[in-house]
């Protein structure tokens, strides 16, 4: 074969080869640059998603992630060198998952991944892979009139919203140098990530007697943390808080004794989330109760529960079940409590025109 038929037989395989790689499917965007991953959601949560307490109380709503910021960063700085916002969601055996393309040069990046549509949970610092944090605002003003003795006491931590439940993980990743084929990037064991969340959900609830003079129940608990470090997931110990959170009302037992009197218990209970409880020594955790009654006067009871978090119902169950029962004393003129629409009873007469 000649020079020049030799020559003409290498052209043509290079341009059957460049052929060849443009008709592989990838995605439309950055087409050489394009990298699928997955990440199944841990939905396995003490006290929203198992491990009720009373399989009869009302639950905490779960809300499934439907949106994920994937980060990439640069291992030394941290700073975000690509990130894409991922909305495709599936399930299988394994579970549920989103998953998508990521677009990023080959290389070495820490990855980070959470869910982006929370609302209370909010997230700053979020160009540093090293300094992004989840954290609640505090409450509204609106909300201070239904704790006005507790808001004095507890003037050293803000007072702030319970958290969402925030999906996490992150972990050192390297992107393969592949010309053809779009690859899958994976964790350090070879498989796909999974999002597990960084807050905690704690049951609560405590007996109470004169519920009737009362028009609203809130409760705040101090000695939590305010936020926490994304990558590491740990609480930021300098951001001290006291998060709020309403109560439900239900009554427990049997509806008459032996002598026909009413013997059921009336209990306050509810679930509420933190990004986790500040060191025990260097807090005390106080549990305060604000009622209000119908003329506007109002009740604290404050319960100090440090010692309680050794229990194991509290430390293995995230189970807070107080004791003492809580007595609401009547104030005011009237003594009773104005009723609301589910208050009222239905009353029948002949309307005579």
């Amino acid at each position: 074969m000649s020079r020049k038929a030799k020559i003409l037989s290498l052209f043509s395989v290079l341009i059957m080869a460049i052929f060849i790689s443009s008709c592989i499917h990838r995605p439309l965007e950055d087409p050489f640059t394009a990298h699928y991953i997955r990440i199944y959601i841990d939905e396995h949560i003490k006290n929203v998603t198992y491990g009720f307490y009373d399989e009869s109380r009302e639950k905490p709503v779960h809300k499934r992630p439907k949106v994920l910021r994937v980060a990439l960063s640069d291992p030394y700085s941290g700073r975000i060198v690509s990130e894409r916002y991922l909305q495709s969601t599936g399930e299988d055996e394994r579970g549920y998952y989103i998953d998508g393309y990521l677009v990023a040069e080959p290389g070495d990046y820490n990855l980070l991944v959470y869910n982006f549509d929370t609302q209370k949970t909010k997230i700053r610092s979020e160009n540093n892979y090293f300094d992004m944090q989840g954290y609640t605002n505090p409450v509204s003003d609106n909300y201070y009139k239904y704790f006005p003795t507790s808001r004095q006491e507890l003037d050293d931590q803000a007072i702030r919203n319970c958290p969402e439940h925030l999906y996490v993980t992150s972990e050192p990743i390297h992107i393969n140098d592949l010309f053809l084929g779009i690859d899958t990037i994976r964790n350090s064991q070879g498989d796909h990530f999974t999002a597990k969340s960084v807050v905690l959900s704690y049951y609560i609830q405590v007996k109470i007697k004169g519920f009737e003079y009362v028009s609203t129940a809130v409760s705040l608990m101090s000695g939590m943390a305010g936020s926490k470090t994304l990558y590491n997931r740990e609480m930021n110990e300098k951001d001290p808080s006291s998060i709020f959170f309403n109560l439900k009302y239900t009554e427990v037992g049997q509806s008459k004794g032996p002598k026909g009197e009413n013997t059921k218990t009336a209990v306050l209970y509810t679930t509420f989330n933190t990004f986790g409880k500040l060191p025990k020594e260097d807090n005390i955790y106080m549990l305060n109760f604000e009622f209000t009654r119908a003329d506007g006067t109002s009740q604290t009871e404050v319960f100090d529960i440090t010692k309680m978090f050794d229990e194991p119902l509290v430390k293995y169950e995230q189970w807070i079940l107080l004791e003492k029962e809580i007595e609401i004393t009547p104030s005011g003129s009237s003594g009773t409590v104005d009723p609301g629409i589910n208050d009222w009873d239905n009353v029948w007469s002949d309307i005579y025109l």
